[in-house]
Formats: C-alpha cells, sequence, structure tokens
C-alpha cells in the first residue's frame, strides 16, 4: 500500500515548474484502486517526463523522435544516470498496459508501480538545480494523457449467453458439430447455462465423433481432469492425438506434456519434444517454454543450455511468466547465457508480476543480497510476504527467520505464524526453528514436540538438539538413554558433534555400559571430520590404553592436532608429551611453548608447569621472576 503521507510530501517537494509531473503522480496515486489500467498510463506519462527532461539536458539532444526504450539504451546516456530501476519500470508499464490479459492490470500492480515511480520520482528532483525548467521534450507525451472520460467510453460488448444457448442447442440436436462444441463450452465455463460437466462431455462428444478438432482436444482436457466424465489419462491420450493430428496446437503441448511426465503414454522425452515442436510452429508459447526445460535437461534432446535460454526468451517475452522465471534463473546461474543479476532481477520482476511466486522468491533473495538490484529489506519482505501469501513454503520459511533475527516479542509471534504455515506444508527445518524458538521463549513442552518433528525427518540439528536436552542442565536430571538415542539417529548422517558426544556416552557408561571400543570408533569418525575435541579424546584414549594397547605415538598425532586448533587442554596434553619424550624425543623449548599457549588460555596446570620451567631453566633461560608469576597465577585462580 503507497503511503500517503510520503506522497503528498514528494507532490509537494516537485518545482511549480514540473507541474505536468505532478499531475502524472498524483493521477497514477489517484486510479490505482478504481481504474488500475488508467493508472498504469498516467504512471507511464510521469517516467516519459523524467527520462526525456534528463535526455535533452544530459545529451543535449532533442529525443523526441525516439521511444523511451531506445532512450535508456543509449550507452552514452546511461553512463550519466542510474536507469536501472527506469528500465524496469518501463517494461513492467508497457506489459501492463497492452497485455489481452485482464486479471494482470488490477490494483496490486498499479499500487506497485507507483511505489517505485515514487523511489524515481525522489531520485530524479533531489538532483534538479534551483528555478530548473522542464524542456520541451518532457512533454512530448503529456498532451496524450488519458482521461478519465476516456476510460467511462470504453464497455466491454457484451455477450447474451443466454440466447446463444438456445440457439446452439437448436443446431446441435440437428447435428451441426460447430453447434454441439459450442454448447459444450457454455455448460464446461457456465455461461448462459449453468454449469454442467456431464452436459459438457455429451456434447463434446457428438462433436468429436464428427472429426471436430476442438471438441476432441476440449473433451481430452475433461478425460484428463476427470470433469464429468471418468478420469482417464489414456483416454485424453487418445484424444489429444486425434486433435493434435488435425493440427489443433493446444492439444498437440497438451499430448506432449502427457509425454513428458508418462501420463496416459509410456514416458517419452523424444515424442514430447516432437509435439511441442509442432506447438510452437503455431504460436504455443508453453510449448517453447516445456521444449526450453528438455533442452535444459538434455531430455529427448542434445542437452544444449543456450538453445534453452533461447527457447524461454521467446516465450517470456511473449509473457509467459515460467519462461521469465526459467530465463533469470539461467541469468542466475550463467547457465546458456551470460551471468547477470541485473538479467535475472528483470526477469524474475517481470513473472513475479504475474503472481510467480517461486519468481517472488528469487526477486527476495535478490534484494536481500543486493545481486543485480539495489539491496533493500523492504522490498525483500514485500516480495517474501507475497510469494508466502500464496503458498510458498521457502517464502514462508524465511519470512519466519527474518522475524525470528528481530528477537522482539512482535517479531517472535510472527516468526512463528510464519513457521508454522510452512511446517505445516512439509517444511523440516520450519520445525526445528519453530522449536527452538519456542525453547528461546520458555515454552519448553512445545519446543520440543517441534524439535521431535523435525527429527524424524532426519534433520540432523533437532537430534543433536534433543540429545543435548536430554543431558540436562541444572533444572533438569539427566536421562542419558533418551541423549544416546538421539545422537546415534545423527550419527547416521555422519554428524562429527553427534559422534563425538555419543563416543562420551560410551567411555564413560552413561545410558549404556562402557564401551572403550565404540567410543574410539566413534572419536575416530568424528577426528577424521576434524572435530578438534574429538581429535584430544581420541588421543587421550591412546594416550592412557583404555580399551586398547597404550599407543603415545597415535596420541601424539591426535593431540597435535587438536592442540594446533588452540584446545587448551589438548596444548597443555602435547606440551607433557614434549616434556616426558612420549610419542616424540624429549624437547623442553617445545614443552614450554605449548604450556605457554595453553596458559595464556587460562590452564592451570599448564600455568603451574611453566613456572616450573623456569625455575629450572629447562627449554627457557631461568627466570625466577618469571617462575614466580606463573606459579602465582596458578596458585591463585586454584583457590
Amino acid at each position: 500500500m503507497v503511503d500517503r503521507d510520503l506522497l503528498t510530501t514528494l507532490c509537494n517537494r516537485i518545482p511549480a515548474t514540473h507541474r505536468p509531473l505532478t499531475d502524472a503522480l498524483q493521477g497514477s496515486a489517484r486510479y490505482t484502486i478504481s481504474k488500475p489500467s488508467l493508472s498504469l498510463k498516467k504512471a507511464n506519462i510521469a517516467l516519459s517526463i523524467i527520462v526525456r527532461d534528463l535526455y535533452a539536458k544530459d545529451m543535449k539532444k532533442d529525443g523526441t523522435k525516439n521511444e523511451l526504450r531506445t532512450l535508456l539504451n543509449n550507452k552514452s546516456f546511461t553512463e550519466k544516470i542510474k536507469p536501472r530501476r527506469m528500465y524496469l519500470l518501463m517494461n513492467l508499464i508497457q506489459k501492463m498496459t497492452i497485455t489481452n490479459t485482464n486479471e494482470l492490470i488490477n490494483t496490486k500492480v498499479a499500487q506497485m508501480v507507483l511505489d517505485y515511480l515514487i523511489d524515481v520520482t525522489d531520485w530524479y528532483i533531489q538532483n534538479l538545480s534551483k528555478g530548473e525548467k522542464l524542456t520541451k521534450a518532457a512533454l512530448l507525451d503529456v498532451e496524450n494523457l488519458p482521461t478519465t472520460s476516456d476510460y467511462e467510453t470504453l464497455d466491454l460488448v457484451t455477450h447474451n449467453y443466454e440466447d446463444a444457448a438456445k440457439w446452439f442447442l437448436i443446431a446441435a440436436q440437428k447435428g451441426n458439430n460447430s453447434a454441439q462444441y459450442n454448447l459444450g463450452v457454455l455448460y464446461n465455463h457456465g455461461k448462459g447455462v449453468k454449469r454442467n460437466y456431464i452436459e459438457a462431455a455429451k456434447w463434446y462428444t457428438l462433436a468429436a465423433d464428427q472429426q471436430d478438432s476442438n471438441a476432441q482436444y476440449a473433451l481430452g482436457v475433461l478425460y484428463q481432469l476427470g470433469n464429468g466424465v471418468e478420469q482417464d489419462e489414456q483416454k485424453a491420450a487418445e484424444l489429444y492425438l486425434l486433435a493434435a493430428t488435425a493440427g489443433n496446437p493446444d492439444a498437440q503441448y497438451n499430448l506432449g506434456s502427457l509425454y513428458n511426465q508418462g501420463k496416459g503414454v509410456p514416458l517419452n522425452f523424444k515424442e514430447a519434444a516432437k509435439w511441442y515442436e509442432l506447438a510452437i510452429a503455431q504460436g504455443n508459447t508453453s510449448a517453447l517454454n516445456n521444449l526450453g526445460f528438455l533442452y535444459h535437461n538434455g531430455q529427448g534432446v542434445t542437452q544444449n543450455y543456450a538453445k534453452s535460454a533461447e527457447l524461454f526468451l521467446q516465450a517470456a517475452k511473449a509473457g509467459d511468466a515460467s519462461a521469465q522465471y526459467n530465463l533469470g534463473y539461467l541469468h542466475s546461474k550463467g547457465q546458456g547465457v551470460t551471468q547477470s543479476f541485473e538479467e535475472a532481477a528483470y526477469w524474475f520482476l517481470s513473472a513475479a508480476m504475474q503472481h510467480h511466486t517461486s519468481a517472488q522468491f528469487q526477486l527476495s533473495l535478490l534484494y536481500k543480497a543486493g545481486q543485480g538490484i539495489a539491496q533493500n529489506e523492504e522490498e525483500a519482505i514485500k516480495w517474501l510476504t507475497l510469494a508466502a501469501n500464496h503458498g510458498h513454503t521457502n517464502a514462508q520459511y524465511s519470512l519466519g527467520l527474518i522475524y525470528k533475527q528481530q528477537h522482539t516479542k512482535v517479531a517472535n509471534a510472527q516468526a512463528i505464524e510464519w513457521f508454522l504455515k510452512a511446517a505445516a506444508n512439509e517444511h523440516v527445518s520450519a520445525n526445528f526453528d519453530l522449536g527452538m524458538l519456542y525453547i528461546e521463549t520458555g515454552y519448553d513442552e512445545t519446543g520440543v514436540k517441534w524439535l521431535k518433528r523435525a527429527a524424524i525427518q532426519n534433520h540432523v540439528q533437532a537430534q543433536l538438539q534433543l540429545g543435548f536436552l536430554a543431558l540436562g542442565d541444572e533444572q533438569s536430571f539427566p536421562n542419558y538413554q533418551e541423549a544416546f538415542k538421539w545422537f546415534r539417529a545423527a550419527t547416521t548422517q555422519n554428524d562429527a558433534e553427534a559422534e563425538y558426544q555419543l563416543g562420551l556416552l560410551y567411555e564413560k557408561g552413561l545410558g549404556i555400559q562402557v564401551n572403550y571400543d565404540e567410543a574410539r570408533h566413534c572419536y575416530r569418525l568424528a577426528a577424521e571430520q576434524g572435530h578438534v575435541n574429538a581429535q584430544y579424546q581420541l588421543g587421550n584414549i591412546f594416550d592412557k590404553g583404555l580399551g586398547t594397547k597404550r599407543d603415545f605415538n597415535e596420541a601424539f598425532k591426535w593431540i597435535t592436532l587438536a592442540a594446533k586448533k588452540e584446545l587448551g587442554k589438548a596444548q597443555f596434553q602435547l606440551a607433557q608429551m614434549y616434556a616426558n619424550g612420549e610419542g616424540t624425543a624429549q624437547d623442553y623449548q617445545e614443552a614450554a611453548k605449548w604450556y605457554r599457549r595453553a596458559a595464556q588460555q587460562g590452564h592451570i596446570k599448564a600455568k603451574f608447569q611453566l613456572g616450573m620451567l623456569y625455575k629450572k631453566g629447562l627449554g627457557v633461560a631461568q627466570d625466577y621472576t618469571e617462575a614466580t608469576r606463573w606459579l602465582k597465577e596458578a596458585i591463585e585462580q586454584n583457590l
């Protein structure tokens, strides 16, 4: 929703010399709800004023003979301004005002266009000099500015479907196949008669039996969906084949889609490609999009990203939202086209404006990251919300994460709302984050319930968290058997932390009998993944000979790895091994080095041993002052 106060403030800031811009902007705002088509046309005039004025002044040329697109494609001009948002806005307005799909020209689109226009206008007037006037070129399109009365005279032609149904019935009963088909259409869509799929199927069947390809196609749709007839995809495919062979492009597309999915016919990508190509030859843009997928995946055709992008582009230019999304995706990945987040943003926006939820989601990610478009958290949330409200699960989850990070009571409530919606759509991570949020806000029992929902779906972090909760804390007693169960579950996914925690339970006999072999096995699996505590514990197992032959060489190897990662107790242990010559040659200088590194992390025994080395002059120059300092720190810390 447009901020009216912001709009009023902006209009008041526009100089009197630029009154046509004010009129166009206010007109666009005035008709966003009542006449969105008129709002878009006025927005286009406002954009024209800005672009043509900038071009005349910056290029010192009269650009009145050129369209806006031509002006914004002039490299010399674009180097002087930042036209990306203008270019997107221009394409959006032009698409929405010429499209034949009425549902696109709606209030939501008009309001969104106005949002962008306000931003562009604000940028424009900030760069105006005091007393600067509009150029004559800027007024080129103003005289064509439509008025409300222009639209009030454009009444749609009304159809008397009831009379049509009566006349079609008379002709249909006499065997006219066109009348039979048209009567089927009226029953199919409830025009002039009450919607009745059974009646629609009856009349389509009579026309189809007379080789009417439109009726064959329409009847095929009913069989595919199970409307008015028992669902039968094989029968649908047979009808589509008859119509497709007769040259019906919609039937060719639908038949290709059945082959593409293996429904009613054997899965056959080569056949799918063949029928898509025939449909494309007759202008079916959906077939362009689907054939593009086949080239992208190398199914039924030789994989060719460039060909895929070419097909998507053709369909995208024709307004196919899925193709626009796919083309945006290719540009974001650099597949078949030069990687360009700007191009990706443009095509995602084009599809998003047609309510393509995945495009809305991807556009929000670009806004959040500032890739190809100016970083804007508010815009990111707006597009996420649009996608989420239309059931896009990842958008719902992402909104939950955004609100969760705000750490306020109100934001937490919003986060829970979106996590719940995503969880209802089987988003596993939403279950986990919902559980964690409930626990963080003091609802432990509810939190555990959601964690378990994630855990049984193999969410490793949920399994780990349940294991840690079962270990207990100052307020609760431990349940080691429960902890063992969840850590064991997490190890099936080779999680290093789970392996380490399981090793501790085996080594200490908590929730399970002491089993040093299993402990060593778990520690090794975690240690080999770089888990620092597991490396230390594994070294300690070999150092003490727990469940295995004492092996100082193995102990030295693993403890060294942990010590180099700044684990204080490992650094102390390594110093001890150097001091005692265990697993390595005795070396007091190395021992002193590792005692010092552990001492600097607050390790009491390391401070004491370092003090003794200074006292005896082993590995360091004898220094009673240093010895006293380290020994005193160890004693005071121990107290």
